[in-house]
């Protein structure tokens, strides 16, 4: 609470405690001088006391103008000044001219912290400011004193205790008349002024909130049908309240120059329904306006109707909304889904979006004409409406693993009654995730393999019948040719004529290329007949190596955890290179197997320390053709790598050992069972 202070200001009143203190202070000079000292000294405070004590106060004065000869009489009036002086809720003290603090009271004490006996004629008032407060103060101290007038008589200040505690301090501050001293109401703000500032930084927080969300408030006079508008609304608008004439404006002129004629009538049905209290207290409308440069935007208005007690509408509350930059984003947004969608229902597979449930979000033409289910009675359901409960626990599992590994998966599926009856889906699902990584659902995408995978089977059967020919007369050929190769060493045993044993010989020599080349047939035939599959790398080696005969070489396999995706003859392939070191390494001691990862290739090194492949011979020993032996096995290990993009070469230095190098393009290789 606040009460006037003179004629100088307002200060709080709080209410005086019941503790008397002695009033021998005032006790110098003559009786006449003491009353009046005391009387101007404590004018300001008499003015904050309850009008049955300023009356009580004021006849003790009378009484002690008219019996002045009474001293006993006088100080009981000084008494109850006292007891006034010293029980104020307000702390009070007394200043001299050289800053000293001549009197105090009992809540100075207590905002000090320190006693009357260490204040009274001991301190100063200048080592109760803080330094950045001292200067100005002591600026109106020395004024007050020297033109009285022109001193201020309230101020803010911080005040110092003997704590170290800092508390805000309202100073009522005025001359006591005749003397150099000064009396100071000192009034503790700390509380308002921490409330003031959860105010203001409230307002603010909430300005700047209004600000971002591009929001103004507005009220409407139901009876005067006008509106009150804030320069923020007129900023909104493009427009301010001096060029508008003001803050006030009817409701006639802002409808028919800032609304957009064809939302007029929804604008008016709302303001009467809410006026009429047929819809709920708070309602919302979006509408366009047109700003006074002519440009048209998107606003939503919130409206709230008070009324008076006896129900009649008294004023509208609203505020408006710039959802302009929403209302484009939503209908690009729009567009893009359009286009997202007709770009999905052109794909020839089937596609579709779930969330975390495995529920439908979206899907395209085809899937929904594969499964005879209209797109939107999919949208929001699970796969049980279009598959059948068993089908869609599969479908739901193989979803949820998606999920957990975060990972694309492939896999060939047969939907249980879907479409004709046995038709098989290559299907890729891959998670949707967020900004922050997290799991939001899936996409997949099923392509009918059917047709295919029995065209694949035909393959098969064909290539198995034509393998079964081939085996069959591979092997009739191979007795023919053998009994042929019988029959000329016979005759080259028997002839003794020189030319003719010579044609017999090359004769001889001719047949058995021809054998090994059958022979050869046997083992090409054998490439690309199984599907690929991914293989360890340091078990496929052992495997191959097992049944060699290295001697005193050592073979050393420095892989681990490596997978790559080839044909199942890589075992092969590995046993060639190892049986070519072997057979032609010379004076070989060791044969080492390891694998090196860079630049998003898989290289898998076999390098022994024999004598090598001489320079020129590099580029032919994966040729079909005759090298030390019959070249067949390194032109097959190609072949085999060749199927799933593998390719092999060797970059060893010739007289240091042979180098094969196996390149595993990215894609076809896995590292801890992470694919690259």
């Amino acid at each position: 609470m606040y009460r006037r202070a003179g004629t100088r200001g307002w200060a709080p009143v709080g209410s005086p405690a019941k503790t008397p203190v002695s009033p021998n202070r005032y006790r110098t000079g003559s009786d006449m001088e003491q009353l009046e000292l005391l009387r101007r000294t404590l004018r300001p405070l008499l003015e904050r006391l309850p009008a049955e004590e300023q009356k009580e106060v004021v006849a003790a004065l009378a009484g002690m103008e008219s019996g002045i000869a009474s001293l006993t009489a006088g100080y009981d009036h000084i008494q109850r000044y006292r007891t006034v002086f010293e029980n104020t809720s307000t702390a009070v003290v007394a200043l001299k001219a050289d800053c000293t603090i001549n009197l105090a009271n009992t809540q100075f004490e207590q905002l000090a912290g320190y006693p009357k006996s260490e204040i009274e004629g001991k301190k100063r008032w200048t080592e109760f400011v803080v330094s950045e407060d001292l200067a100005r103060m002591r600026e109106q101290h020395l004024l007050r004193r020297e033109r009285e007038e022109s001193a201020q008589t309230q101020y803010e200040f911080r005040f110092l205790s003997r704590t170290g505690e800092i508390h805000d301090i309202f100073a009522n501050i005025d001359m006591v008349p005749g003397t150099r001293e000064s009396i100071a109401f000192l009034f503790d703000i700390t509380e308002q002024k921490k409330t003031e500032e959860i105010i203001r930084q409230t307002e603010a927080q909430l300005t700047n909130a209004m600000d971002i969300a591009q929001l103004v408030e507005w009220e409407e006079d139901v009876e005067s049908q006008t509106f009150t508008f804030n320069d923020q609304f007129y900023s909104l608008y493009g427009t301010t309240a001096a060029r508008e004439g003001g803050n006030v404006m009817p409701m006639e002129r802002y409808a028919r120059e800032f609304v957009h004629p064809d939302d007029l009538q929804v604008i008016a049905e709302v303001m009467a329904r809410t006026t009429e209290g047929t819809v709920p207290e708070v309602q919302q409308v979006e509408h366009r306006i047109i700003r006074k440069d002519g440009t048209i935007r998107h606003i939503i208005a919130r409206i709230k109707c008070v009324k008076d007690a006896n129900g009649k509408p008294v004023r509208v509350y609203g505020a408006n909304q710039d959802i302009t930059e929403r209302k484009r984003m939503e209908e690009a947004l729009q567009k893009k889904n359009a286009e997202l969608q007709t770009i999905i229902d052109n794909i020839p597979d089937l596609a579709w979006l779930t969330d975390t449930d495995s529920r439908f979000i979206a899907v395209n033409r085809k899937f929904s004409e594969v499964v005879e289910v209209n797109p939107e009675n999919l949208i929001g359901n699970t796969c049980d409406l279009c598959f059948g409960r068993r089908a869609a626990e599969i479908f739901e599992e193989e979803n949820r693993k998606v999920m957990a590994s975060k990972e694309q998966a492939v896999a060939e599926e047969s939907f249980i009654n879907v479409g004709q009856s046995g038709s098989i889906f290559e299907t890729i699902r891959s998670p949707i995730l967020d900004r922050s990584g997290e799991v939001i659902g899936t996409v997949g995408i099923a392509r009918d393999i059917t047709g295919r995978k029995k065209t694949e089977e035909a393959v098969r059967l064909a290539n198995k019948k034509l393998n079964l020919l081939s085996s069959i007369t591979r092997h009739d050929v191979l007795n023919q040719l053998t009994v042929v190769l019988g029959y000329l060493r016979l005759a080259e045993e028997q002839v003794t004529d020189p030319l003719l044993r010579d044609y017999l010989e090359k004769m001889s020599k001719a047949g058995e290329i021809a054998r090994r080349q059958i022979e050869f047939t046997r083992e090409y035939q054998e490439i690309g007949v199984r599907l690929p599959r991914w293989q360890d790398v340091r078990s496929t080696i052992l495997q191959a190596t097992k049944d060699l005969t290295p001697g005193l070489v050592t073979l050393s396999v420095d892989i681990r955890d490596v997978e790559v995706f080839a044909d199942p003859l890589l075992e092969k392939v590995f046993y060639n290179t190892v049986e070519n070191a072997l057979r032609h390494g010379g004076s070989i001691t060791k044969v080492k197997f390891s694998a090196e990862n860079s630049d998003g290739c898989l290289r898998i090194v076999c390098e022994d320390d024999g004598t090598g492949v001489p320079e020129s011979e590099k580029q032919h020993i994966f040729e079909r053709r005759y090298f030390n032996h019959t070249g067949f096995g390194l032109f097959l290990a190609k072949e085999v790598l060749a199927i799933t993009g593998l390719s092999i070469r060797e970059t060893g230095v010739p007289g240091e050992g042979a180098r094969f190098e196996l390149l595993v393009p990215a894609g076809v290789y896995r590292l801890n069972g992470q694919q690259s």
